[in-house]
């Protein structure tokens, strides 16, 4: 083999594995719902009592949290002020805060009862009700997808991870429900 192809060799092996580790690491990189539970099972407790409480999906809940938090930004859940103001009224919950996971979960409980009964929203329409909650009840009534290409795009990734984490959540039902459960949380 002559210097140059093997110049040539040398730059298609680089450049396979340059893009193989772009491609790749998108799937290693992704949430996996239940090991992100198992370490940080103070959002299991509220997620079921949410389910309980308003009838929101564990997956739907969850899909709709910021998970895992970034090291600049505390906050579980983005509401609009006006939404965290009546949720806050509406459940007399005054000193609830969307960087506590309690609140943040219980808030995306509410929400969501709220959007089923105003948009008609149904519970496996994770995209929407992350409209929804993004816009306001009254703003997604008026969304245009064709105005707003990256949030359509941004509601069919929360979608898709609603629908992944249905199917991964069911699959390790024994780490939330149960003994094993109600063993794991941290009382103190």
């Amino acid at each position: 083999m002559n210097m140059n192809a093997k110049y040539k060799l040398s730059i298609l092996v680089m450049a396979t594995l340059l893009l193989s580790g772009c491609f790749g690491s998108s799937t290693k990189q992704q949430l996996q719902i239940c090991d992100e539970l198992d370490a940080n099972d103070e959002w299991i407790e509220p997620a079921v009592n949410a389910q309980h409480k308003y009838g929101t999906p564990l997956a739907l809940s969850l899909s709709l949290l910021e998970l895992p938090l970034s090291k600049l930004e505390k906050k579980h859940v983005r509401p609009r002020m006006s939404d965290w103001d009546e949720y806050r009224i509406r459940s007399e919950r005054w000193d609830a805060l969307p960087s506590n996971p309690q609140d943040a979960v219980d808030f995306i409980g509410w929400f969501t009862q709220q959007s089923q009964k105003r948009n008609n929203l149904a519970w496996h329409q994770a995209g929407e009700h992350y409209l929804a909650l993004r816009l306001g009840h009254g703003g997604y009534h008026r969304f245009d997808a064709t105005k707003y290409p990256e949030l359509s795009q941004q509601a069919k990734g929360i979608d898709a991870r609603s629908k992944r984490w249905s199917k991964e959540l069911a699959a390790c039902k024994h780490q939330w429900q149960g003994e094993s459960w109600f063993n794991k949380l941290k009382l103190w």
